[in-house]
């Protein structure tokens, strides 16, 4: 899977108004949430991190059960 890059807050806006991305919309919009009960100011690099940190996360997630139903 290839995840976003986002270079600045309207290839954010841009993405969020496509949606036509099945994994990682869910991601970007739970932390645009995030940021908003905060009124904390859109970090580019953070929100680019926290996506690659949600999908080791949901890989990883996904790897677990596997080997669980495998074995």
């Amino acid at each position: 899977m290839v995840l976003p890059d986002f270079r600045n807050e309207d290839e954010v806006i841009t993405f969020l108004n496509t949606g036509d991305d099945a994994w990682c919309y869910p991601m970007v919009e739970e932390y645009m949430e995030l940021i908003h009960v905060t009124d904390e100011p859109l970090d580019i690099e953070e929100l680019n991190g926290w996506l690659e940190n949600e999908l080791k996360s949901a890989t990883e997630g996904y790897d677990e059960w596997l080997n669980n139903e495998l074995y």
